[in-house]
This record gives C-alpha cells, structure tokens and sequence, in this order.
C-alpha cells in the first residue's frame, strides 16, 4: 500500500489528494478566497502596526481603496478616544494572548464612527510572529439597538416603580413573581418577602373564593376588575382594587392594585351624608307639625297652671302635661339638630349638655333595653370652643356602641356610665363605660381604623369609630378604648379648654322690662287654632286687645285697615308664609314691618334662620314659654 501526501502547512501548502487524482489545491489560494468572501472585516498588522493585507470587507469598514489600505496606521482608524485601550489589547495579542474586545473606529472617508467587535490573535508565517490578525464585525446598529432597548426597559422600570398603584406579577401557582415599589407600600412586605409568596394568606377567608375566580379567569386569558379586602403585614385590614390581565396565557398574570380604602370610605361618607340630609329633610318637614300641637299643649297647660283656684291634683296633671310636652320638644329640636346639614362652627359649648342632649336621643333605646344609665358630671367643667353637633355625633356613636355590646352579653343588669372630669393639663376627659364584653385585646389598636367592625355583615359599617377619631382630632383632642379592670369596655375623649374668641360679631342684649300694664292692641296670624287661643287668652289676660287670623291675606287686609302694636306671625301658613308677609310689609307697610314678631317650630332650617337673622326681628321658637311674648312685645309697642 502507497503513502498518500499529508496536508502541512509547513511542508508543502500546494498538497494534492492521496491519490494523486483530480485538480491540485493551492491552500494559500484558498485561504484568501475565502477571507475574501468574509462578510467580516479582516486586517492583518504587523509589528509596527501598520496594515499588511485587508479584505474588502475591511477595507471598506477602515475607508479606504483594497490597494491603498495596506502600509496604513491602524492607530489613525481607531477613535481617539479608544487609542490607548486598543494598543494595550494589541500588546497582550503579540505576546501570545488572544483578544477579544469592543472598540470604535473612524472611517477614512466619510469620518463616521462605528462600533466593532475585535477577535485578534497572532499571525505567523512559518513560525515567525510577523504581526497580529484580526476579525472586525461591525456591531454600530445591534449596539444602538440594544442602548435602546436598554433605554426603554429602563425607562418603563422607572415608571413601574414610581407608579402610585402596585404593579405585580404571579405565576401559574398565585406565587409573586416580581413587585413594585408601590406594593412594599401597600402590603407593609418588603419585595424579597413578597416574591415566591402565595396570595391567598394575604386575603380573608370570605373574598377568597372571588379572588381565586378570577385568578382562573386570568390564567385563562380574560381581563377584569374587582375588589376585595386584604391583610397588611401588621394585620390592618384595607381594601383593594386589583385589575388583572395576562402577558402569556396560563403561565403568568399582571395585576394592577389600587388601595381604594380611603375612598370608599368618603363614599361611605357621602352616602351617610346624603342619608342624613335626607332625614334632616324629611324631619325638617315633619318637624312644624309636630311642634304645632305640641305649642297648643304646652299653652294651655301653662293657662290651666296659671289658674289660682286650680285644684292641687289637677294641677300636678297640668304639671305633667307641661314637662312632658317640653320633653317631647326637646326631643324634636335634637333630632333636628342632629340631622340636619351645617358647616363645621366652634362656638362657646357645656360638654354636660351635649352629652345630656344625647342621652335624650338614645332615652327610649336605653330604657327598652333595661341598661341604668349613670350620670357622673363635673358640675364646675368650663364651656370650651367647640362644634356640638360633631360631639353630639362621637357621642351617639359611642353610646349606641355601648348599647349593642351590652345587648350581646347576658345578664340581667347592665349599666352606661358616662362621667366627665378635668383631664390631664387644661383638658375635659369624657368617659363612656359599659358593662358588655369588653374588646379582645388584639383588636383594641385596630377598632379606629376604616371599615374595620366587629359586628355581624349588614350591621355596621366600620365606619363610626374612625370618623369619630377624625372630629376629636380636628377638636385637637384624643381619643381612645380601654378595658377597665372591673370588665366591660371604657372609651375616653379628651378635649382641650379653648377660652371662648371675643368678637365684635356677638353683642350683650339689653335687659326688656315687662309692658306693665300698657294696653296694646296685637293681631296673632297663626294656622293652628290651639296656638291663636292660647295666645289670645294669655295676652287678653295681660290686659292686651287681641285679634286672631289663620290667613296671611286676612292678615294683610286687616293691617291695611287699623293699626297694630305687634303682629304675631307664624313663619309656615297654607295661603302666606310668613316671609312673604313679611316682604310685603316691609314695601308696602314698613311701619307694621317693624312691628312683627314671628314663631316658628323650624328654626334649625338654615334658610329660614338667614332670613329670620336678616330681618332683625324677634322670634320665639315652638313650643314657646308665654313669658318669652312679655319680652317681645314691648319691642314692637307702637311708636
């Protein structure tokens, strides 16, 4: 068997095939075909670093003609910038060590700069290093590509982070893949703590089966919107609105969250409000039919009072009819002042009072309920700048607290102790303490936060508390729970003593003397015939001419005929009402304008109190004391 010729480049670079058959192959030739076909750069460079050989593809990349490139610098092709990084490299390639690096040149021709990839390595011909060769691959628009994508990732990073809402994604388990800035804030986790957690702890027992349906739904491809309540880290309770969507189907979902407890709770709020204002309405209407009959009880039990020979078992029936008509009035006016809508006003206010006036609000709940309600006042408490009707609000709700968590615990006597006493510095300190079951001690930090109750569904809002912690606040006071040694549950309320502001707005009336025994003549203009015979038989009694008319226009008439030294006019009539009798006098008759003085069983009714405080005349509110009419009437004695 013959020996076939080895391929060598060190022996014979124009090697046939072993046996001699079909065309030779020049190897050298070959090679440079095939540098030549590159569609890579590829310069040689010697060792004074100038070019030796280039392909096309290399010498177009450097700026320069096939035959003109070689005795070129290399240096003059790199950027300048870039000249002390590539000599470095190109040292360590001619000490033996391969390079692989990226660096800028400038084309010749046209000056551009370009970004390239350099694979370099040393040249040898025959085992003498002669320079370094060198593949040059132009990576100027992947690179811009790249900066830009790098750019655009970077800048929907920023905005994923700085976004206010969370923005979160999960795995085909519920297992948190990545998360924002915004969720750290929202759940209270930090990021390393949330990714590879699972949902489903973080959500109560109730809104669970909802979120996991639409988690399905998600993996599934469909996008949606829903709310549920979650657990914060430290246990508080708020609620979020997650909107979901899905970047690959049954393998990941996008969820964006929004914390919507504070808004829900203004929406809560507005629709209390509104319910209020409905009420406050709907009293409001109410509230003059009420205090009419009322007025006429009240009157004739003060006339039955008034009777000398009136015999003393009677006369503790007409006392009775008498107090318990003013209790019913009472209770009218808080009601009304309760319900209806005003704007926050600090006035000079007695704690006592208010609290009293709340008392008698919740009096017929409390007694039904057989819960002893125990008084512990501090008599010498001094009033304080305040707003009573939000008081009067905090209380209530403290109160019908109480009221419940004594009604869910058995026992045959339970008792409401509301005591009031100089707090700590110059502060009231109010205490509202029951006999119920008291608060589990894990929950007493949370019971003033939004939404948060402990009462059965449909039964409260958790709302009340929290509103209440907000008007103490905005009183610059505290509020806080406790349960008292002897069991039960105690909520105190301090409020800080504000002296009252002087101002000139408020001035001092001067003392009105009875009429004495002045006849004067009086028209009462009333639609209620208890009230105008009340009035008629008190003031005839008084020695006063008195005439009566349940019309507006008898009214008018009657004034544009004879003269009189008081009008008593009721502000609500059927055909006139008050006010626009009123109106009338005052351009037709300002005389017997100045002479009215209106009744009324509505004064919390705010247009009605503009109009009453725009007229500078007097009124007595329903159900009235006659002596208030001793005091009214000789302001409008005839001049």
């Amino acid at each position: 068997m013959s020996k076939a010729r080895r391929l060598s480049p060190t022996r014979d670079t124009r090697a046939s095939t072993a046996t001699g058959k079909g065309p030779r192959l020049d190897l050298l030739q070959a090679a440079a075909d095939i540098v030549a076909a590159l569609p890579d750069a590829v310069v040689v460079t010697g060792t004074d670093r100038r070019v030796l050989a280039a392909n096309e593809a290399g010498a177009e990349l450097l700026g320069w003609e096939l035959g003109a490139v070689v005795g070129q610098a290399i240096a003059d092709a790199v950027a300048p910038s870039e000249r002390a990084h590539v000599a470095s490299r190109e040292d360590k390639v001619l000490a033996g060590e391969p390079q692989r690096y990226e660096t800028r040149i400038v084309n010749h021709e046209t000056g551009e700069e370009r970004d390239v990839a350099v694979s370099s390595g040393p040249f040898r011909v025959k085992g003498d290093l002669i320079g370094t060769v060198a593949t040059l691959r132009d990576i100027t628009e992947p690179k811009r590509a790249a900066d830009t994508l790098a750019r655009s990732e970077a800048r929907y990073r920023h905005l994923v982070e700085s976004a206010s809402d969370a923005i979160v994604t999960l795995d085909a388990n519920g297992r948190f893949t990545t998360v924002n800035h915004a969720a750290e804030n929202i759940s209270g986790y930090k990021r390393d703590e949330l990714v590879g957690q699972w949902f489903a702890p973080m959500l109560p027992d109730d809104d669970l089966p909802k979120a996991l349906g639409h988690f399905q739904r998600a993996l599934a491809g469909e996008t949606g919107l829903f709310e549920t309540q979650f657990y914060r880290k430290d246990g508080e309770t708020r609620i979020i609105s997650v909107t979901y969507s899905t970047p690959q189907r049954d393998e990941e979902v996008l969820c964006l969250i929004r914390d919507v407890t504070d808004q829900k709770m203004l929406q809560e709020q507005l629709i209390q409000s509104e319910k209020m204002s409905a009420i406050g309405q709907l009293v409001s209407g109410v509230a003059h039919e009420l205090n009419n009959p009322l007025a006429g009880i009240s009157a004739f039990a003060q006339l039955l009072l008034a009777e000398k020979r009136f015999p003393p078992d009677q006369r503790t029936a007409a006392e009775t009819i008498y107090s318990e008509a003013r209790r019913a009035s009472r209770i009218v006016q808080n009601l009304l002042t309760f319900a209806r809508q005003h704007k926050a006003e600090k006035v000079p206010t007695a704690i006592n009072q208010v609290l009293d006036d709340t008392l008698e609000l919740r009096g017929y709940e409390l007694r039904v309920r057989g819960i002893d309600v125990r008084r512990e006042y501090d008599e010498t408490l001094p009033d304080t700048m305040a707003d009573a009707h939000q008081l009067q609000q905090v209380f209530l709700n403290l109160i019908t607290n109480a009221e419940q968590a004594m009604e869910q615990r058995d026992g045959h006597h339970h008792r409401l102790t509301v005591r009031t006493r100089r707090g700590g510095g110059e502060a009231i300190r109010i205490e509202i303490e029951d006999t119920g079951g008291g608060i589990p001690p894990n929950l007493i930090e949370r019971i003033f936060n939004p939404f948060f109750t402990t009462k059965p569904t449909g039964s409260g809002t958790g709302l009340g508390l929290s509103i209440s912690l907000g008007i103490v606040r905005e009183h610059e006071g505290r509020i806080w729970a406790e349960n008292p040694a002897q069991g039960g549950a105690r909520f105190v309320v301090e409020i800080p003593v504000t002296a009252p502001r002087t101002s000139g707005e408020f001035t001092a009336a001067a003392p009105v003397h009875p009429a004495g025994s002045d006849q004067l003549r009086v028209l009462v203009v009333d639609d209620e015939a208890s009230v105008r015979v009340s009035l008629q038989r008190y003031l005839a009694g008084k020695g006063h001419e008195v005439e009566t008319t349940a019309s507006g226009e008898d009214a008018l008439a009657r004034l544009k005929d004879s003269k009189y030294d008081a009008v008593i006019v009721d502000m609500r009539m059927p055909d006139l009402s008050g006010e626009q009798l009123f109106e009338r006098l005052r351009s037709n008759d300002p005389a017997h304008a100045e002479r009215v003085i209106f009744t009324t069983g509505d004064l919390v009714n705010e247009q009605m109190r503009r109009f009453l405080d725009g007229t500078g005349r007097p009124c007595v509110p329903k159900p009235f004391e006659f002596a208030s009419f001793d005091q009214a009437l000789p302001a409008a004695r005839r001049r």
